[in-house]
């Protein structure tokens, strides 16, 4: 498969997929995230798997909708950040280890670190574009709610539904109509 190139020649790494004029791309992207938070609350909410798996869950709806909409930049960041945190994370809490330790906060630093590295991998590599933004947020977001499920703040403690909304919501913005922002 040969990569998109500029008039000059160049590769083309513009994601147009986030544009107003890529409905098609921007609906495909929405369904995915929708279906993905729904798929997170019946696994997690009907504990067929722990709660820890939660944000490994969440990288992976990023990642099947970036590839489902062919994106070549939204979301791919967001999702290899995430995966890799939520699973190093999972990894830990599923042999009953405590997420309050020094050790921990290493591994997650470290996961959050893999994930920027292989979303800058898939930059270099293979022309896409993900913007330092796209690695960076996810990355402070991921403290804040970390923050606010160990001070058990309300309603972010332990609560699927509330995360699982916020990515229904972002998926009903991408279903919008054509040229609305």
């Amino acid at each position: 498969m040969t990569q998109p190139t500029t008039s000059t020649g160049a590769p083309d790494t513009a994601d147009n997929s986030h544009d107003g004029n890529d409905t098609r791309a921007r609906r495909i992207r929405g369904i995915a995230l929708i279906a993905g938070a729904l798929l997170i609350l019946a696994l997690i909410e009907t504990e067929t798997i722990p709660f820890y798996w939660f944000p490994t869950l969440t990288g992976l709806t990023y990642l099947a909708a970036a590839a489902a909409s062919r994106s070549r930049g939204t979301l791919w960041g967001p999702g290899f950040v995430i995966t890799a945190v939520g699973l190093a994370a999972a990894l830990w809490l599923r042999d009953g280890r405590m997420p309050d330790s020094f050790q921990f906060l290493a591994l997650a630093v470290m996961a959050l670190g893999l994930g920027g590295v292989l979303a800058a991998l898939l930059t270099q590599m293979r022309g896409f574009s993900i913007s330092a933004m796209s690695i960076a947020m996810p990355v402070l977001l991921f403290g804040v709610f970390a923050l606010l499920e160990q001070q058990m703040v309300k309603p972010f403690a332990g609560q699927t539904w509330v995360y699982a909304a916020l990515l229904v919501v972002w998926g009903a913005y991408e279903l919008r109509p054509a040229g609305k922002r």
